[in-house]
Formats: C-alpha cells, structure tokens, sequence
C-alpha cells in the first residue's frame, strides 16, 4: 500500500545553503559581519505573534485537506514510533543507516529486526541502490491513506483500514521499482503483493505479527494526554479510538512516549520551523500547566496545556545561535523545572541542542546541505556516542547523550559526505541547564 509522493518536499530546498559555512565563534556567532544592519548591529528576530490563531492541523483537517503525503503527520509518528518501541522493545531496527536504501519523505526509518536483515540482504544481492517509500506505518498515517483512498484520492489503488495493515506491525515495504527489485527481494524472504497493490511487498521469513500495536499505541498516548477522556487501551480500532484520532493534533502530543513508569521530572524542548516562522513546543512535567519561553533572556510569551504548551515566536534567519529557556509552571504558578536549548537561525547546517529526558541532550544538524551524509560530535574534546544507533558518527545526522556535567559545554561538530569525507567542523558554546 504506498503513500504517494510530496510534491511539497522540494520546498525545504529554499532553506538550504549549497555552500559550506564557515566555523562558528565560541559565542556560536558567525565570524563575519553578515545579517547585520548598518551599525554593525543584528537584526531584531523572533517576534512572537500577537494572537494565538494556528494553521496547524488536527487529523481530520490533514485528512480533509489531501496533500497525498503523509509526511503531514510525521511529528505525531515520531512519537506514536517510540510508543510502540516502549510496548515491544527490541522488536523495531532503524534501517535508514542500511547502505544502498533511500527513504522516501514520508517514511519512518523502522521496520521490524527480522525484515531489516532481510532487506539489506536483497540490496547486497542485487548491488543496487532501492527507493522506498513505505515502511512501518503509524495509526494516523494508515487512516489518512484509507481516506483518501475511500475518497479517489492521491491515486492509491488500494489502503487496508486502520488497524489491519501489514505496514503497523512493520513487516512490510512499497517500492515503485517493485518490477526490477521483485526477484531479490523474493529471494530474500519477501513476498509481492501483486497486482491489486503493485509496490508493496511483506516480509514473511520471520518477525512477529504486531495486531493492534499501532493502535494501543495511539490510545496510550491520548490517555496521557487526555486523563479526563480516557479510552480503552486494548489495541482494538473502533469508533471510539477513531474519533480520538481525529481530533489528535498532526505536531504531536504535548506529552510523548513514555516507557514503564511515568517520569514526572522529563521535560523536553523542541521547535518546527514553516514557513511563518519558529513555533516553540515542550514535553513539561505532568505537574506543569504552562511553559514560559525566553530567547537571548529576553521573554517571548508562554505556552498552555490548552495549546499543547505551543508558542509561535516568528521568523529569524540571522545565521546566529540564539540560547532557548523553558521554565514550567504549576496550577499554583510555581515553578516546576527549566530547561535550555541551543537554536541557530541558519538557512543550512544550522546546530540544535534540544533537551531530552533528565540529562539527555539531542546535538542535531537542522536543514543539511545535500552533501552532508553523518556527524560526529566532540564535547570539549571528549567524543559523544549516540544512545539511540550506539555510534560515534551517527548517520541520523542526530546524536542523544546522557551528560554528567552541565553548564558551559564546547561542541565541536564535524560533518561528513557520504564516502567519509570531511566537509566541515562546527565549534559552539552552549550552556545546558537543567533545574530541579
């Protein structure tokens, strides 16, 4: 069952550099003068938004509105993904670091352990490089394809209903080139799905069938999220579990995955940039009830439960790096925690330092440049091993890492091309605070 291509893919290209920028300063500030005014002086960014009106969609809207790619819902997948890798740990394997694979726009880079040994086999044995644009496929992404399937859009020719597909239990793939791939892949313990679903083929040599994974997943994740209109958590997709999903907000939840217990200390911070600008968002503890947001010190408004601790503060491409505090607030307006991140307005290779859980701090390469295959991150001099691959260089161009030692912390990024080249190194300053 395919999800067809994004004709809007193509418009991230207008934030990307081609060239390779220059080292940063220890104040993560560029060497030169560019993006400064006249007097020499930066450019005032970041201005938040007077009212609090939101073109981001529910699920309804996502679907209501077409698009044809479920790229639209990728930020509620991400977080629906480390649910179901919470319910059935082990179970999943990253493939985007599988050599010869290329991930379409929309599609996750998991699929189960089993079916990825599987898949990088047949790319060895036919020694060519497979486009695939399907691979496991959360609750949200299944209905907007049955959707417009059921509506003659997007021109599917064929969607199973939530609940039912092969691609939620991550035992299956849709390729385009399934005529010139079907002989290895067959060879290799997949079988083609024919001609009612040309591009889709199973992997039946192994794995678990998963029913219901994706969607006891969902309903986990409303329930956190939604304690006063709780639904059954027994993996079956019924009238109720779908009008939850429709009402579910394509960005995410205000409060994602959680595994065993529930951590009411993890707070973690992150942003989306469209094409009206940054949109602040938090993970705060459950205790918190609002998410007060500063830029450089200087306070640009608050996000409430009620908008999913949300906060859109405008446009900035400045090329600067700008430090980000999230304080969080109890009913009883007393503080919670805080947290600090590190944002570069960059139109390519721009660093990120999102906070995580605890201690745990996300060091990213936002918007790369089209040759800038992995990275490697160096913390005052001591070099960091990605807690989610178990890499040094990380080709998810993301490294997680526990650090013992807060504060001022001196990053050395380096960038590498695909054949392990160095492109660039990057060196920022960044102060990582965690309170309580």
């Amino acid at each position: 069952m395919r999800d067809a291509a994004s004709t809007s893919d193509a418009n991230a290209d207008a934030y990307r550099d081609p060239t390779v920028d220059a080292a940063m300063g220890d104040a993560g500030m560029p060497s030169g003068d560019a993006g400064t005014g006249d007097a020499g002086m930066m450019p005032m960014c970041f201005q938040p938004e007077t009212g609090r009106a939101s073109s981001r969609l529910t699920i309804s809207e996502a679907a209501a509105a077409g698009g044809c790619s479920t790229a639209v819902v990728r930020a509620l997948s991400d977080q629906l993904v480390e649910e179901i890798n919470c319910l059935a740990p082990g179970t999943m394997a990253r493939i985007d670091g599988i050599a010869g694979l290329t991930l379409g726009s929309a599609a996750l880079p998991w699929i189960q352990a089993p079916a990825a040994v599987g898949l990088r086999a047949a790319i060895a044995d036919r020694g060519a490089t497979l486009s695939v644009n399907s691979t496991l496929r959360t609750l949200p992404q299944q209905l907007l394809l049955y959707r417009w399937y059921l509506a003659g859009d997007c021109g599917i020719s064929l969607a199973a209903r939530p609940g039912t597909s092969p691609h939620e239990s991550g035992l299956a793939i849709d390729t385009s080139e399934y005529t010139a791939w079907r002989p290895a892949l067959e060879r290799n313990g997949h079988r083609w799905h024919g001609i009612g679903d040309l591009p889709h083929f199973d992997y039946t040599a192994g794995g678990v069938r998963l029913p219901g994974l994706s969607t006891q997943a969902f309903q986990r994740l409303w329930n956190r999220n939604h304690p006063e209109d709780r639904i059954a958590e027994d993996g079956a997709y019924g009238a109720q579990t779908e009008a939850r999903l429709l009402r579910s907000p394509s960005e995410g939840f205000p409060i994602g995955a959680v595994c065993g217990a529930v951590d009411t200390s993890a707070f973690s911070v992150d942003w989306t940039l469209d094409a009206m600008g940054y949109v602040l968002s938090a993970m705060p503890p459950m205790t918190a009830e609002r998410v007060v947001y500063a830029i450089d010190g200087r306070e640009m408004g608050e996000g409430t439960r009620a908008m999913g601790f949300t906060l859109p503060v405008g446009a900035c491409m400045d090329e600067a790096g700008h430090a980000i505090r999230a304080t969080a607030y109890d009913a009883m307006n007393v503080e919670v925690a805080s947290r600090s991140a590190y944002l570069e307005a960059r139109a390519s290779n721009a660093i990120a330092v999102r906070p995580r859980q605890g201690n745990e701090f996300e060091i990213a390469l936002e918007r790369p440049s089209s040759n800038v295959a992995a990275i490697e991150v160096d913390a005052d001099t001591f070099v960091l091993r990605d807690s989610v691959s178990g890499d040094v260089r990380t080709t998810r161009r993301a490294l997680r890492y526990a650090f013992s030692t807060l504060g001022t912390r001196n990053l050395r990024v380096r960038l590498y091309d695909a054949d392990g080249g160095l492109v660039a190194m990057r060196e920022v300053s960044v102060t990582l605070v965690v309170t309580p």
